[in-house]
């Protein structure tokens, strides 16, 4: 037996002396990652689940050795999978099977590599991990969904994709179920087509921001084959759809300040512009924190606090700025609507205690400093809907923007316009005041999105649409 031991150590040692040299044996080490720009240990540990040391020692290194861009990381813990790991965030429409279809991986091993537990819960914008070029070679990398007919068979779906009836139930998952209900999505090969879980006709889809965030307008833009329509939902808010150019349709939707973070449904449902059978998929978005802090205590009068006050003024508010007008009368970024720039005296979505009560208000608009008689400009073009006195808001105009955006301008002293005007950006619409609910003089400017108080500031930082 001592010579059989021997011959068997001679002849592994003429096998590796035979190797290429620098050759490596990439499913014995695993997969690795390219360091980027920026990367840390300690961030690059925290992407694949894993603890510092043990990346460091799986790349014979210490925790605070430095990285250099470009190189190779050994990613442990993940035995059969090999390749350069990359990551990308997943679009909406996209599930653990249709990845899988994407990257010709089995959703078992993508599920694995992304510690994946619920795989009806990925979110759009979460980033996905694959290997990159690697695959397992069993199903296919480029598919659409087709809607399953009430009467066609198995046999008959096989016949018109060119695929035996097996490798369509492997492809969807199905196991040994011999049927499809009728409106089933159905995934199919189809040349030039990245797989999703979405129809055909919705050819391309993005949210912004992503992550949604407290306190901001989300932006949600579809691009349908026509006579397509859409319609939607983010978390409890209805989206309205509006379209423009090129088949492509546009919904705004402030998200609340207060809204609790985490993940909120974004519902789509495409139908025929005449009518007709409804595709409908929805898939989680996360929503995150706004990071707002906190105002020093105000006293105020008590009655603007009383809810016998305040309530009725919010709903007669809330009543005004509902309506989603079609026509959108504002172009490009919006402008402040005073000179006061540099500082402000209170920022949006920070949050309030009024008289000791307790923090359970926010700020919904931004301050501008201004003493009484200072202008006041529209910041975009509009149709002011409301000009009047409140208790709460004191002398307030509201402007109708359109598309579901509106502007109001409160505690003014002086209201220099009247309900149907139209307001061009820049123009003098009233005068700064103490008027209402106020400490002193000045400008409080609101931006309301879909019945929602947004930050003002974001809506001069970019243009929205």
């Amino acid at each position: 037996m001592r010579g059989w031991a021997r011959l068997g150590l001679i002849v592994g040692l003429l096998g590796s002396s035979l190797a290429a040299p620098g050759a490596v044996d990439a499913q014995a080490l695993g997969p690795v990652y390219l360091v980027e720009a920026g990367d840390t240990l300690w961030g690059i540990a925290v992407k694949f689940g894993l603890e510092v040391n043990e990346l460091a020692a799986a790349n014979d290194m210490s925790v605070n050795d430095a990285l250099s861009v470009g190189r190779e990381l050994a990613i442990p813990g993940f035995d059969g999978i090999s390749g350069v790991l990359a990551t990308r965030p997943i679009a909406f429409g996209e599930t653990l099977r249709s990845i899988s279809l994407r990257h010709g991986l089995d959703p078992a091993t993508l599920a694995r590599l992304n510690r994946v537990v619920n795989p009806e819960r990925l979110f759009t914008g979460q980033d996905i991990i694959y290997p990159q070029g690697q695959g397992d070679g069993l199903l296919l990398t480029e598919a659409a969904p087709i809607l399953a007919a009430r009467d066609e068979t198995d046999i008959e779906r096989s016949m018109g994709t060119g695929l035996s009836t097996w490798t369509l139930r492997a492809i969807n998952d199905r196991g040994t179920r011999m049927w499809t209900v009728p409106g089933e999505p159905i995934i199919v090969p189809l040349a030039g087509r990245p797989t999703t879980g979405l129809p055909a006709a919705l050819q391309d889809m993005r949210v912004d921001p992503l992550p949604a965030r407290q306190g901001r307008a989300a932006e949600v833009e579809v691009s349908l084959m026509p006579p397509e329509v859409v319609e939607g939902m983010l978390g409890p808010w209805v989206l309205n759809f509006e379209p423009t150019e090129g088949g492509r349709w546009v919904a705004l939707q402030g998200i609340h300040a207060m809204a609790e973070p985490g993940m909120i449904d974004l519902t789509l449902r495409v139908s025929p512009g005449g009518g007709g059978e409804v595709f409908s998929f929805s898939q989680p978005v996360y929503l995150a924190s706004g990071d707002y802090g906190f105002d020093p205590v105000l006293n105020v009068p008590d009655e603007t606090i009383d809810p016998a006050t305040t309530q009725p003024e919010n709903e007669r508010v809330a009543a005004v700025v509902a309506p989603v007008t079609p026509e959108r009368l504002w172009d490009g970024p919006f402008v402040f609507p005073a000179g006061y720039t540099e500082s402000f005296p209170s920022r949006f979505g920070a949050r309030r205690n009024y008289n000791g009560l307790g923090y359970n208000y926010y700020h919904t608009g931004l301050d501008f400093y201004g003493g009484t008689g200072t202008v006041i400009t529209a910041p975009a073009r509009g149709r002011v809907v409301f000009a009047d006195a409140l208790t709460v808001r004191g002398k307030t105009i509201i402007v109708d923007h359109g598309w579901g955006v509106y502007s109001a301008f409160l505690h003014q002293s002086e209201i220099l316009v009247a309900p149907g005007d139209i307001v061009e950006q820049g123009q003098t619409i009233g005068l700064v005041g103490a008027t209402g609910r106020v400490t002193g003089p000045h400008l409080h400017w609101e931006v309301w999105v879909g019945g929602v108080p947004v930050d003002p500031q974001r809506w001069v930082e970019r243009a929205y649409p």
